[in-house]
């Protein structure tokens, strides 16, 4: 056996260079030769090397000596470099094929001189006859060689083997990433650090092409929404399946992990892959691998860092001037509109008109309008239309938003022998929200301990964590649930105050309805309601009490038998218990709403609690073989699974004091509680064929048996087969001489959606009250049916063919992939009507199909030029997904929004969940151009008060018949949520020690229907608007921008109606991620007793390009698939600037 191809370790060992030498004979046939005067053997060094061959060991042991070595008759000699003369050295690089490899880097080992190969291949240097040359490329072996001038050195070097056998997980095992025949994106923990997340999906986004990751709020701790390939259910759930280390997840929160135990996140997107877990694969199935110990010397590391967040875009309001000036305009044409109501009707009752002027005081206002309250201007108002500076001008946003700290501290052990390896961590996140009072904290440990003697082996992973979660109600509409915080931040008048000048909250904004204030002629002040009530946000912010915390007990442990070589057995027991408990209160010092002179309200409170128990038990067996150019390997095996989930609520009133927020304190009035359970039993199956490498296909079966389904169809059946042909290795590819690699891939599956209620096919019973006696009657609870049982029902099933290649090119520098997908899903769970006879209205059937279809590509690349490597990658995706088949002659299903004339469309040949709305065209400039169109006519009763005047909408007569209306039959697909294609792309590059990363992520071509512009562009004047509130119409001579309605205290002509107008691009461009760091040279860590250490500082989502007005164009405050996009106030994202170290000792 050559020296080259003897192994050696050192795991973290602090040894002198004579004993290193000494472990190197004991493992070798080698005797080391030296003169003790000409080299310093009791030099201590630190050595980390794995399995490493012997030269690469000794090469870092005589770093720094001036000493080179020589191989001589079963002696390695080492002796001093001599200082010979510079001479010009030449060669050629080539790889085994005799291709010549462009850019590799060629070194004068122990010096700073190198070079790089040109286009053939070529290099030339200066260097001493003797010295040793280092050649190295990326994805190749490194090989080392003697100088020789005056001679041609002829260089061969090989592909590294680690990069062939490179393995991904594909479920209940492993495969060599180049064998895999299915769709599978994967991501290694290199791809991952560095980011300032408190979660490894946000980690992940803009990474896998066809995984669509979604950051729909920025509060600390949030989950993340993923979506694999589309959306192809309607009624049953969108979320892929969760494993971590084999054990599904019971409930999909991630930020329960940390991100630094992850190894690797491999996303199975093909139905082939999925296929494997069967009825729950129909979404993706996400495998989550966890880091494990490693034999040697125990490594501790430590990575921790501290961050800086404040809130990535503010939105551009009015301030307190300009917004006097709309409120003054909207009440002006109020008054204008309402009179003129008035007027014609005095006109048809034989009655002269009242004359009227906008130059009209208050009094006389009221006194021509009737009391309309809404034609008078707030006497609050008055100081700043006269221009008088140094007044109360509020940025509430900036009352609400803070720049918050973050930190994280992550502390972990790994080592072992070749019996027993472990790996142990603890963890700790501190995350404060950029709104005020909300923060998150994370607690974490875990163990890894695998254990192997002889034929036998098992381990135990073990990880407990708790997370503590002070929340704000920061989404939803400025008076939804006593107002979400940010939207009461934007609706916030800008007059007034956060303090009263005794440093308690202002309310009066919340009282302004009812306290507005009006001078009469005689100096009187009249009270009455002309404005709409918001609350003071940074009350609600820091009055209200939200907490939430939750434990979780997540584990797995197994035992494996190997009874031959080839063949082994496997049992393994996971539990995933999950407890989580909530408890707001809400004090007395929040006023009630609306209500004169701000009255305390009475205090409410509420607990939760949720308890989540959830084991599965699996056994297989695996055999592997290889022979004569053909490996084999099958899977076979079974498992069951078993949830039950339990869940409390109380709520009580009636608190005497706000000192004491506990339910005890007031009077328990309402409370409920629930529990619920299922099963699973499956089997599953699944072989794995490949011939020379070059010939490959898979096959797998699942059964499953689900308590969640109709007694007639319990048990599903899910096939799969994919096929792989490594074409480059056909003798007719051998004059492509730049591919390196290209495996052409073809599969198809069946997979089904789990998602439903426990119950769904049951009928349920469901308890109601009855009023029953006389005088005095009393409430008795009976139960009765409430939903229709099914028998029959059964999985939605999603069919899907895939076809793609991987590819590697020019030497291993580009690596590409592509993919394209049809995804048939059938057997909708969708309600249907029933005969009233029944005594229901509708039954839960397997009715429906949606396809889904789209294409994937991805492509990479990675350079080494002397000491400068870089890499770079960028994917993309696109999904088409259409409604092929609803229920009884395809009815469209139409679903209402946050708002009530808000609709969304799920349509045969459409989209699922697309907006659904009136068309705006424009603007009506002048009254010529409302009398020659089709225009909203008001009731003859009002005398015109709400006919269409220019400067409202002009709407679309969607279906031509000649009849505006907007409210049912003028209404039109204007968009959906979906994207026409997702993107990523990133680059990094490194140069001694120094590297740089960025990471780009967006989207193009969705919608979003942001219903906050209901308000902040309604021009009533009796809330905040957006500064784009400034060009709205205000006379035929001043149109503004022409899509921007006149102001109008109650909006005219139907303009407050949810449409076109409501609906924005959402389109964007994220820089996700930067990062600059700096590795340290081991000569310098190495004198301080570590390994390794990196400092390194990051942005995270610093810049964001978009059209879109909102916060953040990735928002939806609603989950359901049929409504989904929606922005009604929303927690923003934040900008994080942390610096973080990385030690290793």
């Amino acid at each position: 056996m050559s020296v080259n191809a003897q192994k050696v370790s050192f795991n973290g060992e602090q040894v002198s260079l004579k004993q290193a030498f000494q472990k190197i004979e004991s493992v070798s046939k080698y005797k080391i030769a030296y003169n003790a005067t000409q080299l310093d053997v009791n030099k201590i060094v630190i050595l980390n090397q794995k399995n490493v061959d012997v030269l690469k060991v000794l090469d870092a042991i005589l770093v720094g000596t001036d000493c080179t070595y020589k191989i001589n008759d079963g002696y390695i000699v080492i002796t001093p470099v001599q200082k010979g003369t510079v001479r010009k050295i030449e060669g050629t690089v080539k790889d085994t094929k005799g291709e010549p490899i462009i850019g590799a880097t060629v070194m004068v080992k122990g010096t700073a001189t190198g070079t790089i190969t040109d286009f053939d291949g070529n290099f030339s240097l200066d260097a001493t006859d003797g010295a040793n040359l280092e050649i190295s490329y990326v994805g190749y072996q490194s090989q080392q060689i003697k100088a020789i001038s005056g001679k041609l050195l002829a260089v061969t070097l090989k592909e590294d083997t680690e990069i062939l056998d490179e393995v991904v997980v594909v479920g209940y095992g492993t495969q060599r990433k180049r064998d895999v025949t299915t769709s599978i994106a994967s991501v290694r923990a290199s791809d991952l650090k560095g980011q300032p997340v408190s979660s490894m999906a946000e980690a992940m986004a803009g990474k896998m092409p066809g995984v669509q990751i979604t950051q729909g709020t920025g509060a600390p701790g949030s989950s993340l929404q993923i979506k694999v390939r589309g959306t192809g259910t309607i009624t049953a759930g969108t979320s892929p399946l969760y494993v971590v280390d084999g054990v599904p997840l019971a409930k999909d929160q991630l930020n329960t992990f940390n991100m630094n135990d992850v190894e690797s996140i491999e996303v199975l997107k093909d139905a082939s892959s999925a296929a494997i877990y069967g009825s729950r694969g129909s979404n993706g199935v996400v495998l989550i691998t966890t880091k494990k110990g490693t034999s040697g010397k125990t490594t501790v590391t430590y990575g921790g860092y501290y961050a800086w967040q404040s809130v990535s875009k503010k939105i551009d309001m009015l301030d307190a001037y300009e917004y006097a000036e709309l409120a003054y305009d909207a009440r002006n044409n109020t008054y204008v509109d309402k009179m003129e109501s008035i007027n014609r009707k005095r006109i048809a009752a034989g009655n002269s008109p009242l004359p009227f002027s906008i130059s009209d005081n208050n009094a006389l206002r009221l006194k021509n309008s009737g009391n309309d309250y809404n034609t008078i201007v707030p006497m609050e108002l008055i100081p700043y239309l006269n221009g008088t500076p140094g007044l109360t001008n509020t940025d509430w946003q900036d009352e609400i938003y803070r720049t918050a700290g973050m930190q994280n501290h992550t502390v972990s052990a790994s080592g072992g022998s070749d019996k027993i390896k472990y790996y142990v961590s603890l963890d700790y996140l501190n995350q404060d929200g950029i709104i005020i009072n909300s923060d998150f904290k994370r607690y974490g440990a875990r163990l890894n301990l695998d254990v192997s003697e002889g034929i036998f082996k098992f381990g135990i992973t073990l990880n407990p964590s708790l997370t503590i979660e002070n929340k704000v109600n920061s989404d939803g509409a400025y008076n939804s649930n006593g107002g979400g915080v940010v939207a009461s931040a934007l609706h916030s008048s800008p007059i007034f105050p956060v303090y009263n000048d005794d440093g308690s909250f202002c309310f009066a904004q919340n009282s302004w309805s009812a306290d507005t204030e009006t001078i009469m002629d005689d100096g009187s002040i009249k009270r009455g309601n002309s404005q709409t009530q918001v609350w003071n946000p940074v009350a609600l912010a820091m009055l209200q009490k939200d907490e939430k915390k939750a434990s979780r007990i997540f584990g797995n442990i197994y035992g494996e038998v190997a009874f031959l070589p080839s063949l082994k057995y496997r049992a393994n027991f996971g539990v995933d218990l999950y407890n989580d408990s909530e408890d707001t209160f809400r004090p007395s010092t929040i006023p009630l709403s609306n209500t004169k002179g701000n009255p305390e309200s009475i205090p409410e409170a509420t607990s939760q609690t949720s308890r989540i128990y959830n084991w599965v038990f699996e056994q297989t067996l695996s055999y592997n073989k290889n022979f004569g150019g053909h490996s084999v390997s099958v899977l076979g095996g079974w498992t069951m699974q078993y949830q039950r989930d339990e869940s409390n609520y109380a709520f009580a009133n009636g608190f005497i004091i706000n000192s004491i927020p506990t339910l005890n304190a007031g009077t328990v009035t309402r409370g409920n509680s629930n529990a619920s359970e299922w099963s699973l039993l499956s089997a599953l199956a699944r072989i794995q064929y490949n011939y020379l490498g070059k010939y490959m296909i898979t096959g797998a079966l699942r059964a499953d048996g689900a308590s969640r389904f109709g007694k007639n169809n319990r048990w599903g059946y899910f096939p799969s087969v994919s096929l792989g042909w490594r074409i480059s290795e056909e003798k007719f590819m051998n004059s492509l001489e730049f591919i390196d690699d290209l495996k052409l891939r073809a599969s198809y599956g069946l997979t089904g959606n789990f998602n439903i209620p426990n119950y769904g096919a049951q009928g349920e019973l469901a308890y109601y009250s009855y009023v029953l006696g006389g005088s005095s009657p009393d409430a008795i609870k009976g139960a009765a049916p409430k939903s229709m049982p099914n028998p029959d029902l059964k999985w939605e099933k999603t069919a899907q063919v895939n076809v793609g290649f991987d590819a590697t090119l020019f030497k291993n520098r580009l690596t590409l992939g592509l993919d394209l997908y049809n995804s048939n899903t059938y057997d909708l769970l969708l309600n249907v009507p029933v005969p009233m006879t029944t005594g229901y209205t509708t039954r839960l059937e397997n009715i429906g199909k949606v396809n889904n279809k789209g294409i994937e590509f991805n492509i990479s690349t990675n350079h080494q030029m002397g000491d400068v490597t870089w890499s770079a990658y960028f994917n993309i995706s696109k999904n088409i997904n259409e409604v092929k088949a609803l229920g009884p002659g395809n009815a469209d299903i139409i679903s209402s929004g946050s708002v009530g004339n808000a609709y969304f469309i799920t349509r045969v040949g459409e989209p699922i969940g697309s907006y659904y709305l009136p068309v705006v065209e424009g603007v009506y400039k002048n009254q010529a151009e409302v009398d020659a169109s089709l225009h909203y006519v008001d009731s003859p009763s009002n005398y015109g008060l709400a006919d269409t005047k220019p400067g409202d909408f002009k709407f679309k007569d969607v279906n031509g018949d000649g009849i505006l209306d907007i409210s049912d039959t003028d209404r039109a697909i204007v968009g959906n949520y979906m994207p026409d294609f997702a993107y990523g792309f990133g680059a990094n590059i490194a140069w001694k020690g120094i590297d740089l990363g960025v990471i780009f992520q967006g989207v193009y071509g969705n919608e979003i229907l942001n219903l906050s512009r209901r308000y902040f562009y309604n021009h009533e004047g009796n809330m905040n608007n957006y500064k784009g509130a400034l060009d709205r119409w205000k006379s035929e001579d001043n149109p503004g921008s022409g899509m921007n309605v006149r102001a109008n205290r109650v909006s005219k002509g139907q303009n407050g109606t949810t449409s076109t107008w409501h609906v924005e691009d959402g389109s964007y461009l994220r820089i996700k991620n930067i990062s600059l760091g700096y590795t340290f040279p081991m000569s310098l860590v190495n004198k301080v007793c570590l390994q390794a250490a990196r400092i390194y500082c990051s942005i995270q989502n610093p810049f964001t390009f978009t059209r879109y007005e909102g916060y953040n164009p990735e928002v939806s405050n609603r989950n359901s698939v049929t409504t989904n996009g929606e922005d009604y106030g929303v927690y923003p994202l934040a900008r994080t600037i942390s610096l973080g170290v990385n030690l290793t000792f």
